[in-house]
C-alpha cells in the first residue's frame, strides 16, 4: 500500500460529505432522530443497510439487532455513524473512490448533520480512550444531557511478602455527566467515588511500579473526577479543553496499556513510572490535526493539584506542568498502529532530589500485527540530576479470542524494568503482569489478574513478591 495516497483519498472521502451536506438534507428530509431511537427508525434502517452493503460489524448491540432491547440513544446512533463513516473511508483509500457510492455519502452527511452534537462527543479522543471503555450507554436525561457510569472492585492480595501476606480491596464508581453547550461545544462532569487505599499502602509495598493502579492514596472518597469545557474548531481539526483535566487522557496514551479498569492493573502499565503527571486539576490542553495521520497536542496543568492544602491553583504558572506530544497514526488495511513521542517540563516542588523544573522524554507505541493480536511498548526517561527515579521501559501485548468458543476475551502479558538513582537502588526493579478478561456480556467483564515483582523498589535484598486480584467491571 502507498501510504502517501492516503490522506489524500481520505479528505476527498471526507469532503465529499462536508461539501454534499446541505443537498443531502432535501434528499432524506425523514431522519430526524428522536432522543430514544427504535430499530425501525429509518436512521437505524439504512445504517444497517450500509453496514451489510459495506461489510461493517458492531455498528449496533446484539440485544439491539435481536431485539431484545426496544430502543437505544443518539449517542449510540452517532457511535454507528462514526464507525460507518471510518470503515467506508478505508474501503475508499484502498479499492478507490468509486467503491463507496455517492447517494451514501449523502446519507451519511444527513446523519452527521442531524447528530451534529453527538458526533462531536463521539469524535474527541477523552471519549474514545476512557468514556468509550467505561460505559457507552449512554442515557439521555434531556435533550441536551446525557449520563453514562461504571462500577469496578479489585480483591488483591500477596505472597511471599514480609512480613507478612496481605490481601486488601479496591473500589471505584464513576457517573459521566455530557452537556451540549452549543454546536461546537460540550462540558462534562465526572462524578468519582473511590474506596480502599491497596496493597501498595496497606502492605506497605514498597515499589516504584505500583501494583494496583486503581487505587487512591486517600481512602474513601467522593469527588469531582474532573469537570471541564471543550470546543471544537475548523472542522474538528482543533480541539480545546479546559477545566478540571486529568492530563494522562490525553497524553502517553496507549491501545492496550493505558486502562487500569480493564486493561493492566499495575501503574507502571498505565503511563510510564517516570512520567509525572499532576492530579486532576486546573488545566488545558489543545490538539491540532496536522493531516489524518498526524496530531500534535500541547498540554499544561497545576504542579500543586491535590497537595495536602488544596492549593490547587495557587502557584499553577510557577509550579505547573507543561507536555506537547506529536501521534503518528498508521493504517494497513484494517490494521492500525500509533506511535508517539512526548516532551514535559515538571515545575512541582515536591519529590525531587533538586527542586528545579526538570526535564522529562518519552515514547509510547502499539501495533496491531492481526485483528487478534496488538503489541506495546512504552520507554520514558527524565532528569537524573533531579529524581529519584529515573529511566523506565515495559512492553508486551493483547490477544483477543484466544479460544474459539470464547472470541471476545482478553489475554494481556506485560513486562517492565524501571531504574532509579544509585543513592537508594543497587538494582532494577522488575514486574511482570498476566491478566485474561472473561467478557461476560457488553456491560460486565471479570478478570484474574497475576502480577510477579522482581527486587521491589530496586534492591537485591528485598523479597520477590508474587501478588493475586481478582478484578470486576460493571458498565453501564
Amino acid at each position: 500500500m502507498n501510504f502517501k495516497k492516503i490522506p489524500v483519498a481520505t479528505a476527498f472521502f471526507l469532503g465529499s460529505l462536508l461539501l454534499s451536506s446541505g443537498a443531502a438534507f432535501a434528499l432524506h428530509p425523514d431522519l430526524v432522530v428522536p432522543e430514544r431511537v427504535e430499530l425501525k427508525h429509518k436512521a437505524c434502517q439504512d445504517i444497517v443497510r450500509l453496514g451489510a452493503k459495506y461489510k461493517v460489524e458492531g455498528l449496533f448491540t446484539p440485544e439491539f439487532l435481536e431485539g431484545k432491547q426496544h430502543d437505544c440513544s443518539r449517542i449510540d446512533v452517532a457511535l454507528a455513524v462514526q464507525l460507518l463513516t471510518e470503515k467506508m473511508a478505508e474501503k475508499a483509500v484502498k479499492e478507490g473512490n468509486q467503491a463507496v457510492d455517492r447517494e451514501d455519502l449523502l446519507l451519511l452527511a444527513d446523519l452527521k448533520e442531524e447528530l451534529r452534537a453527538e458526533m462531536l462527543l463521539v469524535g474527541t479522543r477523552t471519549f474514545e480512550s476512557r468514556y468509550q471503555d467505561l460505559g457507552t450507554r449512554f442515557t439521555a436525561l434531556t435533550k441536551n444531557i446525557s449520563l453514562s457510569g461504571g462500577m469496578v472492585g479489585v480483591l488483591q492480595g500477596t505472597v511471599g511478602h514480609s512480613p507478612k501476606d496481605h490481601a486488601d480491596t479496591v473500589g471505584r464508581a464513576d457517573l459521566v455527566f455530557n452537556f451540549k453547550v452549543g454546536e461546537n461545544t460540550i462540558a462534562v462532569l465526572d462524578l468519582e467515588a473511590t474506596g480502599g487505599e491497596g496493597i501498595d499502602k496497606t502492605a506497605r509495598m514498597n515499589s516504584f511500579s505500583g501494583l494496583n493502579g486503581l487505587a487512591g492514596s486517600t481512602g474513601d472518597r467522593v469527588r469531582f473526577r474532573e469537570a471541564w469545557v471543550e470546543h471544537s474548531a475548523f472542522d474538528d481539526r482543533m480541539v480545546l479543553t479546559a477545566g478540571k483535566v486529568d492530563l494522562s487522557n490525553y497524553f502517553d496514551s496507549n491501545a492496550v496499556a493505558n486502562d487500569e479498569t480493564g486493561q493492566f492493573l499495575a501503574g507502571a502499565f498505565v503511563h510510564s513510572a517516570v512520567l509525572p503527571f499532576p492530579a486532576n486539576g486546573p488545566g488545558a490542553r489543545v490538539a491540532a490535526k496536522l493531516t489524518d495521520s498526524l496530531v500534535v497536542g500541547l498540554g499544561y496543568g497545576s504542579g500543586d493539584a491535590g497537595s495536602e492544602d488544596s492549593s490547587d491553583s495557587a502557584d499553577i504558572f510557577s509550579h505547573g506542568f507543561g507536555i506537547a506530544e506529536l501521534d503518528y497514526k498508521v493504517k494497513a488495511g484494517n490494521l492500525e498502529g500509533n506511535y508517539r513521542l512526548y516532551a514535559a517540563l515538571d515545575g512541582a516542588v515536591a519529590g525531587k532530589l533538586e527542586q528545579k523544573n526538570a526535564w522529562n522524554f518519552g515514547a509510547s507505541l502499539d501495533q496491531q500485527l492481526t485483528d487478534k493480536l496488538t503489541l506495546f511498548a512504552r520507554y520514558g526517561q527524565r532528569d537524573k540530576d533531579v529524581y529519584e527515579v529515573q529511566q523506565a521501559w515495559s512492553a508486551g501485548g493483547q490477544y483477543v479470542g484466544l479460544f474459539p468458543s470464547r472470541k471476545n476475551d482478553v489475554l494481556g502479558v506485560a513486562y517492565g524494568q524501571i531504574k532509579a538513582h544509585s543513592s537508594i537502588a543497587d538494582t532494577q526493579e522488575k514486574l511482570t503482569e498476566v491478566y485474561y478478561k472473561f467478557k461476560v456480556n457488553d456491560q460486565i467483564e471479570i478478570a484474574p489478574v497475576a502480577q510477579y515483582l522482581v527486587h521491589p523498589a530496586g534492591v537485591r535484598g528485598n523479597d520477590d513478591v508474587l501478588a493475586l486480584a481478582l478484578r470486576a467491571r460493571i458498565s453501564f
